[in-house]
């Protein structure tokens, strides 16, 4: 009777053993190695800000240098944060790759943690090289810590905008969500004044502006940078709660 009954239990046992998810750091791993894997991500996730730098950053006196530099690091904040990641989701999504990841032990909250770091880590590095082409230029000259606390808060920053990438990227197909998110990304830029002054738009661009994120982005970084862009006289946490 023993010897049936241990024959009963060992499929049984072998059907109720369930496998360990594996460590959160080789998940982190694995995304990126796709995203460094990926030269076009690579270049409009990391180096667009800084190309946009090379090509009209050397147009402009040396007087406005730092309001250059922060207003592309929160470009290339957002850009990472919102289109990098949308597109990321949705091209995952299209491939079937989030079903295969519900039949494994990986938690929803381990997938969208991973890739958040990853996209604040391509945030980070797109931002730093950024600051080093701009301070070899010779074009901006800033204190350290300034430097320290406008990547500090442009990555602050990323956090919520990575929320409506991950909308985006969880509601469309690549193809539409591509569409929407470079449009997107170029209205909200514009809008808020990351490209021009807002000065220079339309009366009713700058009525739309203040209500905008990618604007309280902005003033966070012309904040902090000491720029005359920032004119509606609200503190730097004003801003970085809204």
């Amino acid at each position: 009777m023993s010897t049936s009954s241990e024959h009963i239990s060992e499929p049984e046992a072998i059907l109720t053993t369930h496998r360990k998810a594996a460590p959160a750091g080789y998940f982190f791993y694995c995304e990126m190695l796709k995203v460094f894997r990926n030269p076009p991500a690579l270049v409009f996730g990391i180096a667009f800000p800084t190309l946009f730098f090379l090509i009209f950053g050397f147009t402009f006196p040396s007087a406005y240098g730092p309001t250059i530099v922060a207003s592309y690091a929160a470009y290339g904040a957002f850009i990472v944060a919102f289109q990098t990641f949308s597109i990321s989701l949705a091209n995952e999504r299209s491939l079937g790759w989030n079903k295969l990841l519900r039949t494994t032990p990986m938690s929803a909250a381990l997938f969208l943690g991973s890739k958040l770091l990853m996209i604040l880590l391509t945030g980070v590095i797109s931002i730093l090289l950024l600051f080093a082409v701009a301070g070899l230029s010779g074009k901006v000259h800033m204190d350290l810590a300034i430097w320290a606390e406008l990547l500090g808060m442009m990555v602050v920053g990323m956090i919520p905008l990575s929320m409506l990438g991950l909308f985006l990227g969880l509601i469309g197909t690549p193809n539409l969500t591509t569409a929407l998110s470079t449009i997107l990304t170029l209205l909200l830029s514009f809008a808020s004044g990351l490209w021009l002054p807002l000065s220079l738009m339309p009366d009713i661009v700058r009525s739309v502006a203040p209500y905008l994120p990618t604007y309280h982005l902005g003033q966070i970084a012309w904040i902090i940078v000491g720029s005359a862009y920032s004119r509606d006289n609200q503190s730097l946490g004003v801003h970085l709660l809204i």
